[in-house]
């Protein structure tokens, strides 16, 4: 039996991934049986220089496929990011469809001069050398998106993305809301239960939302996320109130205030492969 297992947003550059998260990884996927690791987006800031050394490393054990997310792109032009995109990999029984995604402003409820001023002060993307607006962008991946699925066997296809597919998937904080403009698009959801895909696993938000099913299309959505978001790092602060002294829950603060703890680094070490394996959606075929 072949085990796929998909993973999102490692962001191995901002993470400081060396030898013992590598290494960890590969243990953790050995002893789940695990021989095909899909990455679906954000793996690292720098494509060519970090992503792919890594990748190639851990394709010394096992099989490794990825599609991009809007990290993975800012070093890379238009024309690299469409020739990764819409990879089709045959898994017996099942196909893998692999897509970066995009994103539309649809759910977001603002203008978009806040949208697209938002976007150019605080929003990643504003780095990127995207050659069309965001909504044409988006209708052109939905129309590749659509032929495929006219193609395929739905009810025996897995799709991993990066971006959001459904709007229960957004922010409701209201802090954070008016960012679910960069989020993705419903229309992916529509063309998903258009076609009765079977399973979409998703990524970015940075958010755990494990296996929800929305008009009979199941959502798997797992990301690692930055290390301030891991379980590991938020459970060690609440077991240790006296070292947050102010109880703040900002993830930046509570994490700063222990980082550099010998304490919370073996812990780290010791909690790092439960992070890992709560961060996997896997598939036998």
């Amino acid at each position: 039996m072949t085990k796929l297992a998909i993973m999102s947003d490692l962001h191995i550059d901002l993470n400081k991934f060396g030898d013992f998260e590598r290494k960890t990884l590969l243990e953790t996927l050995q002893e789940k049986d695990i021989n095909h690791l899909h990455l679906a987006g954000d793996i690292s800031n720098h494509h060519q220089d970090i992503s792919l050394p890594f990748i190639n490393e851990l394709q010394k054990n096992l099989r490794v496929t990825y599609n991009l997310g809007n990290h993975d792109m800012l070093d890379l032009t238009d024309e690299e990011v469409d020739k990764l995109d819409f990879q089709l990999y045959n898994l017996g029984s099942r196909q893998l469809l692999a897509f970066h995604g995009w994103y539309d402003y649809s759910f977001s409820q603002e203008s978009m001069d806040k949208i697209l001023r938002r976007k150019q002060t605080f929003w990643f993307d504003r780095r990127l050398r995207r050659q069309a607006d965001d909504p044409t962008i988006t209708e052109k991946v939905l129309t590749r998106l659509e032929n495929h699925l006219k193609q395929l066997d739905t009810a025996n296809l897995i799709v991993a993305m990066h971006f959001v597919p459904h709007q229960n998937f957004t922010m409701t904080h209201p802090k954070f809301a008016p960012f679910n403009a960069f989020l993705g698009s419903q229309k992916f959801h529509q063309l998903f239960a258009k076609y009765g895909v079977a399973h979409v696993i998703f990524g970015h938000e940075h958010r755990s939302y494990g296996h929800v099913t929305l008009d009979g299309v199941n959502y798997h959505s797992r990301p690692l996320g930055y290390i301030r978001e891991w379980d590991l790092t938020i459970n060690f602060v609440s077991d240790h109130p006296e070292l947050n002294p102010s109880g703040t829950w900002n993830l930046s603060k509570r994490y700063n205030l222990v980082r550099k703890n010998p304490d919370y680094q073996a812990y780290q070490k010791e909690q790092f492969k439960t992070e890992l394996l709560n961060s996997m959606t896997i598939f036998n075929y």
